[in-house]
């Protein structure tokens, strides 16, 4: 029995993990005490990879990746925070719905049998909202005396839209896939604008405990590529215009709640981005224009 639904063990030596790294990357994670974290990132990649393959990739065109994963096709890995959960949007600009998919934990399990993986899949939560799938890959390769970082799992927003064409695009990662005579998965991604939209959203809706994350992440965007503002900001207000009740969300919940729970350097560095007036490219004035 294999840990993986797609990848094949055999090709991974667990002994020499850093092989797997890409050689400009080696410097950076090429290292045996980060053993845990490449073997998380081929986890990861895996993951993706039977969602897109499975059921005659059958879920490829319907769901749209946002999030950490996602994120990291826009900013430099070396300096990027790695994240463990791919977070998915029914693809509705495309006309589906979480109806659509809502089907994804029972056809991974079925995939991972074909395949003879012994990865169990489960369902965490399945509330109005959201349906998180965690994948097992903790228990399946503790079993073989292997660890990564943290329990992957697959996230879908029941009630997110997509609101701009997403677009489709391989994944970034640190692994060197033609050693397992693999090509990065293809996913289709958030735009760039709606991407950092959904962010700001996200930070300024309150209710985790992870902003700086998403502040970081936000701040990774803004300085790393060519954003259209004006969009971004419609993207914003039509996430904002769709509140059903609690309080609105708004350009002074997003300051506020970046910083709320950030040691004081944190604090610094999201303050280059969102209230710096020096640099043209802050929400500060982005916001007031």
């Amino acid at each position: 029995m294999s840990n993986f639904f797609y990848i094949d063990d055999n090709q991974i030596n667990f002994d020499d993990l850093s092989a797997l790294v890409k050689d400009e990357f080696q410097q950076y994670f090429g290292r045996k005490e980060l053993d845990p974290y490449i073997l998380s990132e081929v986890c990861v990649l895996d993951m993706i990879y039977a969602v897109i393959n499975m059921k005659d990739g059958y879920f490829k065109d319907k769901l749209v990746l946002k999030g950490g994963l996602s994120v990291r096709n826009h900013v430099p890995l070396i300096d990027h925070r790695f994240s463990y959960d791919a977070d998915f949007n029914a693809n509705s600009h495309n006309g589906f719905t979480y109806r659509h998919v809502s089907m994804l934990r029972k056809e991974l399990a079925k995939f991972g049998s074909q395949r003879g993986c012994r990865t169990a899949v489960q369902d965490t939560r399945n509330s109005v909202n959201l349906h998180f799938i965690e994948v097992g890959y903790w228990d399946a390769l503790k079993n073989d005396g292997w660890r990564i970082v943290e329990r992957p799992k697959i996230e879908i927003c029941k009630t997110c839209r997509v609101m701009e064409p997403p677009s489709l695009r391989p994944m970034s990662t640190i692994i060197d896939l033609e050693i397992m005579g693999l090509a990065p998965p293809e996913v289709a991604h958030l735009s760039l604008e709606e991407q950092f939209a959904c962010k700001l959203y996200t930070i300024g809706a309150g209710g985790r405990q992870r902003n700086h994350f998403d502040a970081y992440d936000a701040m990774r965007i803004a300085r790393n590529n060519k954003l259209d503002y004006k969009l971004a900001k419609k993207l914003f207000g039509s996430m904002t215009a769709k509140q059903q009740g609690g309080t609105r969300v708004t350009y002074g919940n997003v300051i506020v709640n970046s910083t709320r729970f950030m040691r004081i350097k944190e604090r610094d560095l999201v303050s280059k981005i969102m209230c710096s007036t020096s640099n043209p490219s802050t929400l500060i004035k982005w916001w007031k224009r």
